[in-house]
Formats: C-alpha cells, sequence, structure tokens
C-alpha cells in the first residue's frame, strides 16, 4: 500500500516518501541475516528498479544529467547481485520446464545440468558475499541525496512527461519485437512494461478501478516476458552444457522444449502487448492527465525551498 501516492499528498513529498521506503527495504533485506539470501537479494532488486521506475516518472523534474547519475546508482547495484541472482533464478526455471513438461523429459535429461548450476550457486554465494558491503555503501549514500533531488512541481505536470516517456518508450520496443523476436529486444521490452507497471501503481489513487485494471495487465504482461527471459538463460546454459558432452542428445531434447515454450509465451505476450499499446503516447497521457484532473484538481504549486541542484554541488555530495 506505501507504493502508492496518497490523497492530498503533494508529488515531491510522495515521490521521496516512495523512494526511502523502497531504499530502507533494500538496505533491511541485504542486512539480514537469513539463510535464504537468494530472496533477499532478489526483493532488494525489486526495490531497485521501482526507484528506477520513480526517477523516469520525474524525469521532467530532476533533469537528464541527475536522472543519469541517480539511475546508474540503482542500475549498478543490481549489476554487482546479477549474477548470483540470475543462477538461482536458472536453476528454479530448470524445476519449472521439468514439472511443465513432466510426461516429456526424464530426471536423466537434466541430471548434469542441475549439478553445474549447484556447483555454480555455491562459489557465487561467496561472491555475492564480498559484494554486498560494496552495495549497502552506495545504498546509504544515495539516500541522503534523496531529500535533495530538485522537485518543485506539484500536480501531474510534475510527472506527465515522465510518464508518456516511458509508455512512449515500450510501445516502440513491442513494435521492434513484433518485427523481431530476439531475445534483447524481449529483454528492453520487458524492462519498459516493468517501468510502467511500477509507475501506474503508484497512480493507482487517481482512479483505483480502472488503474488497478491497467496494472493487472501490465503484471501478467511483465510475467510472460520475465519467464521468456528466464527460459532464455537456461537455454544459454543448456546449450553450454550441452557442447561439454560427447553425447548431447538429452540436452538437446531440453532446449526444444524451452524453444516450444518460449514461443507459447511470446504468442500470449505480443496479443496483450497490442491491446496495452494500442494508444498513441500522447493520447495516453491525456487520458491519464483527465484521470488526475478529476482526482485533484489541476494546481501548479511551486515549492520554493526546493531550489535546482548544480551538477557541481551534487557530484560532491556523492561523496560524503
Amino acid at each position: 500500500m506505501g507504493f502508492r501516492i496518497k490523497d492530498a499528498e503533494a508529488v515531491p513529498d510522495a515521490i521521496r516518501r516512495i523512494t526511502l521506503d523502497q531504499l530502507d527495504r533494500a538496505l533491511d533485506r541485504l542486512e539480514l541475516r537469513t539463510r535464504n539470501k537468494d530472496r533477499a537479494v532478489h526483493d532488494a532488486r525489486v526495490c531497485f528498479k521501482k526507484i528506477r521506475a520513480i526517477l523516469r516518472l520525474i524525469y521532467g523534474e530532476i533533469g537528464l544529467e541527475i536522472f543519469k547519475l541517480e539511475n546508474t546508482v540503482y542500475r549498478d547495484a543490481g549489476r554487482k547481485l546479477a549474477t548470483a541472482r540470475d543462477t538461482a533464478v536458472v536453476a528454479g526455471t530448470l524445476e519449472e520446464l521439468v514439472h511443465h513438461f513432466d510426461d516429456q523429459l526424464a530426471e536423466p535429461d537434466v541430471k548434469l545440468l542441475r549439478k553445474r548450476l549447484r556447483r555454480l550457486r555455491a562459489h557465487q554465494q561467496i561472491d555475492k558475499d564480498n559484494v554486498l558491503p560494496s552495495v549497502i555503501g552506495d545504498l546509504q549514500l544515495a539516500r541522503a541525496r534523496v531529500e535533495m533531488w530538485p522537485m518543485k512541481t506539484d500536480g501531474f505536470e510534475a510527472i506527465g512527461v515522465g510518464l508518456r516517456r516511458v509508455y512512449k518508450k515500450g510501445r516502440v520496443q513491442f513494435g521492434l519485437v513484433r518485427e523481431e523476436r530476439t531475445t534483447e529486444n524481449l529483454h528492453e521490452w520487458r524492462k519498459q512494461v516493468k517501468y510502467l507497471w511500477y509507475q501506474v501503481s503508484v497512480l493507482n489513487p487517481v482512479w483505483p478501478n480502472v488503474l488497478d485494471a491497467l496494472a493487472h495487465e501490465l503484471n501478467k504482461l511483465a510475467d510472460f516476458l520475465s519467464e521468456d527471459h528466464d527460459l532464455a538463460m537456461l537455454r544459454s546454459r543448456a546449450v553450454r552444457q550441452s557442447e561439454l558432452l560427447g553425447n548431447s542428445s538429452e540436452i538437446d531434447k531440453l532446449v526444444q522444449l524451452i524453444d516450444t515454450r518460449r514461443v507459447e509465451l511470446e504468442t500470449k505476450a505480443t496479443a496483450l502487448g497490442a491491446r496495452i499499446y494500442a494508444e498513441k503516447p500522447g493520447a495516453f497521457e491525456n487520458r491519464c492527465r483527465e484521470y488526475w484532473s478529476t482526482w485533484r484538481p489541476p494546481e501548479a504549486v511551486q515549492h520554493p525551498e526546493a531550489e535546482q541542484m548544480t551538477l557541481a554541488a551534487y557530484a560532491v555530495s556523492q561523496q560524503h
């Protein structure tokens, strides 16, 4: 419930509250002493993605330079944790695929791949323990900078540019997927879908029933594309495993089933995407603006205390 603007809450206040909450959640998960570090890392990376969606929502307020600085922090934090998390995801995806095709894939078909993934996860657990302190330090510095974000506008004008920009990027990327269903195109589309999903979730109180429905469809689309991405990673690992075997017929069968499942998912994703991205970006922005105007009368409240920060001062703030 906290990841959304509240009634009568100024946009700058909402953005700072939501961002700080996500940062605190990420720090809590990464600092938590738990045996299930894969889950903790997953939760923290979701927080990073939500913050990156927020940064895109206020793009028109903070400007390109500060956006790049902040976005890079959360992108790099996610990447530092990605390798260990990706191996865990691939292992889980393999088990889900075996369950999905339980009458077509026998235990021997995946036994060697399972063993290699277990060994790799054990090795990467050590690396992850070394990376966590660095990520935590970066997040603590980032948290101190949130209060300095130069947000002055209260109202839809503070977020309209960012909302339209993300919708437009998702629509363009969807067009590329329709032209060529490459793993890269699908992955890039997936990122934009998730950004829009998180942004719509933040705006939920503007018109709950309508935006709940849109968020639900975006979530479903993101799930299709996420499973497809996980299967693409599994396929890559399986192909490498196949190259190490003298007789690779078992792994070849696994790859064929991966490809079959990916076609199913991509077909569902493109059908759903065609509905979500049917509008032109300007029409989507205007529709959301009308929702906002009905929910909250248009105002152009300026916050004079939120002065524009120079890049030089911002750079200094990153070092303290």
